[in-house]
């Protein structure tokens, strides 16, 4: 059933009030027929390249599957600074060229304070716009993350607010100004829309602030003071554009959208020129050990199993479970207690006078690879149902506006319900719905697909025991794109400093394809590939990668397991930060690559050569970007089908200043050619020569600076090495 406002009807995609005389309706009023919400994740906020993290545009047809799956308002994510000059300017301000995108550039402070948004790019998100609108349904349209370009940078001087960024000086009133062109020209360019489209100021200001012994970096009352002022600047921009712009119904954040922070918000709620009740406040809700963590602490478990529907055999992981008192505490975040608390005190803190709420942002993960029982996967996966159905609930009980995040992600710790990076737009997760659909009074009768999620990720035991298959597609053609698998370090596991290197037991092939496929992108002749090791110490998550399969001087295998050995010294020259690791993990860089891998474990090498586990993968770790994985027996060697890969070649490469040569031997006399690559895949120095048998010694000259990938050809042998450029 297709609801509309209190002013106007659907009239084609757009719905226009007839004047800016007319107030639109108060923020009170929109609740109701909002409805339950949606968020289009992952897409329009991704900096630069809308389907730069795997999903397409929206299109008519998904738009309407979400109208058909019950939600009536939609949220979208959406990125501004790096649709700007702003970008352009900050990385020329600090010694870049404005048409490299991938320069360092976040966290320089310039004195640029009127970006101008690119208007391919807004025509770009009114198409968006319009199509939710056509359908009856309302619209938030935010300021995201985006960089950081705000939301890192809530506070004055000289910090460190990104862990591993270094110290950042900043200047609140340049971000000020920041926003306050931004929201001009957004608010001017959809001035005529009427109430069923409504502008969020932002999204998680100081999300990213760094932890440290003591926790997270403060949120005082100061910082408050700051970000107060961006909401102003926000709103006031918007109040001055114009049209229905005077009484838009507007949205504010807690700090870090945390419900424990909203009191600060509702202490310093900014005064809005509109007069009241043209305002609402947002917050997200992660319960963090349910939702979003994937390893347990000394100080507390993730909890698999919801309440209601606990495990008899797996206690420490039911919902509520303390560590310390071996219980359950019915009162823990998460639990239907806690949200029925919370919930109602944001009722009193915001909607009892007049400014309503949204949970902007809500979700738990699928834990297909944590789980690798068959019963307690089914529990799991009937417990996320409820909890959804728990949030929506008491959300629709106390007036506030639920948005369920949704990135279309399909792999294992997906929160997705729709799909579209298929173009199925399909119901992925019919429980979930059904559970949101009945706590807004609709059917919620989809056919469930647990049983069968339960089959798919069910893992046999074998003698040969468990593994993780972690499988890589590029997404893109004309890019350099990363597959990880990382390991996050339980506590009992972050001491490394025992041990003097690794030892990775696995098998496998990957491969490139070439020529590029895309005729528009300059994106090289050959694509490439290279394995990294990488960890991450201390608190600042200082990072250090080596490559695996050049430092153990070997080749992967796709027909038999080999062990693969990493020293410490091979890629550290400082080897401090060892007792306090918080990841470890393989990166596959590359462009064009496909192909599987399968390993058995990662061991420590203590110094007398005798090793221990550290992960045999009981439980899957986690996978982004090109890589998906899951765990499989063992024993099962057919899953891994060989492929016929050219033996890449070994060469000694020497890099100067703008220079890099390469010795290798070739087993013939015949032409080759030498290329250097960029992160893009594209060619940036080559030359072609003859080869003599034997010994040769090639030089290539570039003033390109960072990574690189050096290759050389000659006939069916290829040589290939990672590089830095100088």
């Amino acid at each position: 059933m297709t609801r509309f406002g209190m002013f106007g009807i659907t009239c084609g995609a757009v719905l226009f009030a007839s004047t800016a005389a007319f107030a639109l309706p108060k923020a009170t009023q929109l609740v109701e027929p909002m409805g339950m919400g949606y968020n289009i994740g992952n897409t329009m906020e991704v900096p630069e390249n809308p389907t730069g993290w795997g999903n397409p545009l929206p299109n008519a047809a998904y738009i309407k599957a979400i109208k058909a799956a019950g939600f009536n308002t939609v949220r979208i994510p959406c990125a501004w600074y790096s649709h700007s000059d702003a970008l352009a300017q900050d990385i020329t301000a600090n010694g870049g060229t404005a048409d490299n995108k991938y320069y360092t550039h976040v966290g320089k402070a310039v004195d640029f304070t009127t970006p101008t948004i690119d208007a391919d790019w807004l025509k770009q998100v009114k198409d968006v716009v319009d199509l939710i609108i056509a359908e009856g349904m309302y619209v938030v349209l935010n300021s995201h993350w985006d960089e950081g370009w705000l939301e890192d940078r809530v506070y004055e001087g000289t910090a460190n607010p990104r862990s591993g960024s270094g110290d950042i000086a900043n200047t609140s009133a340049t971000t000020k100004a920041r926003q306050a062109a931004f929201w001009s020209q957004i608010a001017t360019y959809f001035k005529d829309y009427d109430e069923h489209l409504l502008f969020a100021g932002a999204n998680e200001p100081g999300v990213n602030d760094p932890w440290g012994d003591s926790g997270q970096w403060a949120f005082d009352d100061s910082r408050m003071q700051i970000l107060k002022g961006y909401y102003e600047a926000f709103i006031t921009s918007v109040r001055n554009a114009g049209g229905n712009n005077d009484t838009r119904t507007l949205i504010v954040q807690a700090p870090r959208t945390e419900m424990d922070m909203a009191p600060m918000l509702s202490q310093n709620f900014p005064t809005d020129p509109a007069g009241e009740g043209y305002m609402m406040a947002e917050v997200h809700y992660y319960p963090y050990q349910y939702s979003l963590m994937t390893a347990d602490e000394d100080w507390g478990t993730q909890y698999f199993y919801y309440t209601g529907l606990e495990s008899t055999t797996d206690k420490t992981h039911n919902m509520g479970w303390n560590v310390y008192s071996k219980s359950v505490d019915n009162s823990a975040l998460g639990t239907p207690n806690q949200i029925a608390k919370a919930f109602g005190e944001l009722k009193t803190m915001f909607c009892d006078k007049g400014i309503p709420v949204i949970i902007g942002e809500l979700g738990a993960i699928k834990r297909f690879g944590e789980i690798t029982d068959a019963a307690g996967l089914k529990l799991h996966l009937q417990g996320r149902a409820l909890f959804y159905g728990e949030v929506a609930k008491n959300a629709k009980a106390n007036g506030i506006v639920p948005y369920v995040w949704d990135t279309g992600a399909e792999d294992d710790g997906n929160m997705t319900i729709i799909t579209r990076q298929k173009g199925t737009n399909a119901i992925l997760d019919p429980d979930v719905l059904n559970a949101l659909q009945k706590a807004y009074g609709m059917e919620g009768n989809l056919p469930s697909n647990i049983d069968s999620l339960v089959k798919l990720n069910e893992v046999v035991e074998s003698e040969g025991g468990k593994g993780v298959e972690v499988t890589y597609t590029s997404a893109t053609a004309d890019s350099s794109e990363t597959g990880t698998l990382r390991i996050n370090l339980a506590n009992d596991k972050k001491d490394l400093s025992k041990y003097v290197g690794i030892e990775i037991r696995m098998k496998g092939s990957v491969e490139t394809a070439g020529p590029c496929t895309n005729a528009a992108k300059d994106c090289g002749e050959y694509g490439w590939t290279s394995m990294d090791f990488f960890m991450m110490t201390g608190g600042s998550w200082d990072w250090f990668d080596a490559n695996v399969l050049e430092q153990a001087d070997q080749e992967l295998d796709a027909t038999k397991f080999q062990t693969f050995q990493i020293k410490w010294e091979d890629f550290r020259t400082e080897p401090t930060g060892l007792n306090s690791v918080n990841a470890i993990g393989l990166n596959l860089y590359g462009t064009q690559v496909s192909g599987t891998i399968v390993i058995d474990y990662i061991k420590g090498i203590k110094a007398d050569g005798s090793t221990e586990i550290i992960d045999d993968f009981e439980k899957k770790p986690s996978t982004e970007g090109t890589a998906v994985g899951k765990i499989v027996a063992l024993s099962n060697s057919d899953a891994i089908k060989p492929a016929t890969v050219a033996a890449a070649s070994k060469m000694l490469v020497n890099v100067q200043p703008g220079m890099v040569s390469a010795s290798f031997t070739a087993a013939t006399t015949a032409p080759a050619k030498a290329m250097l690559l960029n992160s893009l895949g594209q060619v940036i120095a080559q030359q072609n020569f003859t080869a003599n048998k034997g010994m040769n010694r090639v030089e290539l000259s570039s003033d390109y600076r960072g990574p690189a990938m050096l290759m050389v050809k000659q006939g069916s042998q290829r040589y290939m090495q990672k590089v830095i450029l100088k």
